[in-house]
């Protein structure tokens, strides 16, 4: 689908819509993107562009240690599962790292039952953590950051979500390991995900779930969502896969509209402005309905995140 259709608020447009059993996809573009020249950390993994590393030979649970080796800028975003060292990590927020910089990051543990090194170094997964985990996550980072305590996650109510998920899905793990549930179940929905594909054009995407918004990302660049689109359509495939559908199927005129509502209503949301990470400052909101952020560097929009608290897990 095709729409010249617009936001009041953010200019853009949508770009297709695409539907499979409770699932609507909404891909679209907002304008101005690709301003900024980052890459992600999965790229810099794999060119050996930066490290990530426990903070210390004993290592911190809830934190890791990024080494930028390049002259570029770097992202890393919220909910990215980093494979390896003592036990995977989730990350708690989205950073961008500064060229040629040194950078402790806020984690999550996801594998409770591991606390043993497996590699030196973490590498980057094929898939970013489900939304009810990213949502629980965010609206615990948010009451941590009013609290000048950091971006502090409830740890405990990971490991319940990652359990959870284990028992829902039918996946066990040994080490209580997320990524183990993701490979596990993987088979059991990947001709769902493969009903969506992704627009080249476009920049952000709005999940519905029975024509209720589930999650949004936008980033700023489209070669940024090209990446992330398979690894966020399998984070919610683990929340919506086999969920009996309620509300029959929407049309495209009713996805442009709802997208476009959801995203005005974003800008309505009152922010709370922090220090990011890395570079930039993040914007968080909160409401009864949607936790989420907005990371901004130079006045421009690196990455934005709004996630359903509709069917909070734990």
């Amino acid at each position: 689908m095709n729409t010249n259709q617009k936001s009041k608020t953010m200019n853009t447009k949508i770009l297709s819509t695409q539907q499979k059993d409770n699932l609507a996809v909404v891909q679209f573009s907002t304008i101005p993107n690709n301003t900024l020249p980052i890459v992600t950390s999965t790229f810099a993994l794999k060119n050996n562009l930066i490290e990530v590393k426990e903070v210390s030979e004993g290592g911190s649970v809830n934190e890791l240690l990024v080494l930028n080796h390049s002259g570029k800028f770097v992202f890393l975003m919220d909910g990215d599962i980093l494979d390896g060292a003592k036990q995977n990590r989730v990350m708690n927020t989205s950073v961008l790292l500064a060229p040629q910089s040194k950078t402790k990051i806020p984690v999550s543990c996801v594998e409770s039952g591991r606390w043993d090194y497996k590699s030196k170094n973490f590498q980057p997964t094929d898939y970013v953590a489900p939304v009810n985990l990213r949502a629980n996550k965010s609206m615990k980072v948010a009451c941590s950051l009013n609290l000048k305590q950091g971006h502090k996650s409830d740890q405990r109510e990971v490991w319940d979500n990652v359990s959870e998920y284990s028992r829902s899905l039918g996946v066990t793990s040994d080490s209580s390991n997320l990524s183990d549930v993701f490979d596990g179940s993987q088979n059991s929905y990947q001709k769902f995900i493969d009903s969506f594909t992704h627009h080249p054009e476009a920049n952000g995407v709005i999940f519905f779930v029975n024509k209720k918004p589930l999650a949004l990302d936008v980033f700023n660049r489209t070669d940024i969502m090209n990446e992330y689109f398979s690894k966020l359509l399998k984070g919610v495939a683990m929340d919506v896969y086999g969920m009996k559908s309620e509300a029959g199927e929407m049309t495209e005129a009713e996805a442009s509209f709802k997208a476009l509502d959801f995203m005005d209503a974003l800008e309505l949301l009152e922010r709370k402005a922090h220090p990011g990470v890395g570079l930039g400052t993040e914007n968080r909101f909160n409401s009864e309905t949607v936790s989420g952020f907005e990371l901004n560097y130079n006045q421009e929009l690196v990455h934005l995140t709004a996630l359903s608290l509709a069917n909070k897990k734990a």
